[in-house]
């Protein structure tokens, strides 16, 4: 948080409700102060998940909402 005032890329955050290690206050936090700042940015929440997806259905959706987040950034 303490360089948030220099972001200005369009962010994607992809959160597991369910993160252990990243709580999910800290990435609601993040996107909050990127939204305050004017960033272009979208968070998603995936439900009963940690650090890391492990049910197929939201791998693919993150993967799908990478390719589509690039593509139209790029």
């Amino acid at each position: 948080m303490a360089h948030v005032k220099n972001v200005r890329t369009p962010t994607l955050v992809l959160h597991g409700e369910a993160d252990d290690r990243v709580p999910i206050s800290q990435g609601y936090e993040y996107y909050n102060a990127l939204k305050r700042r004017g960033v272009e940015t979208q968070m998603v929440v995936y439900p009963r998940t940690p650090h890391g997806p492990r049910e197929p259905k939201f791998i693919v959706d993150i993967m799908k909402r990478h390719l589509e987040w690039v593509e139209k950034h790029m």
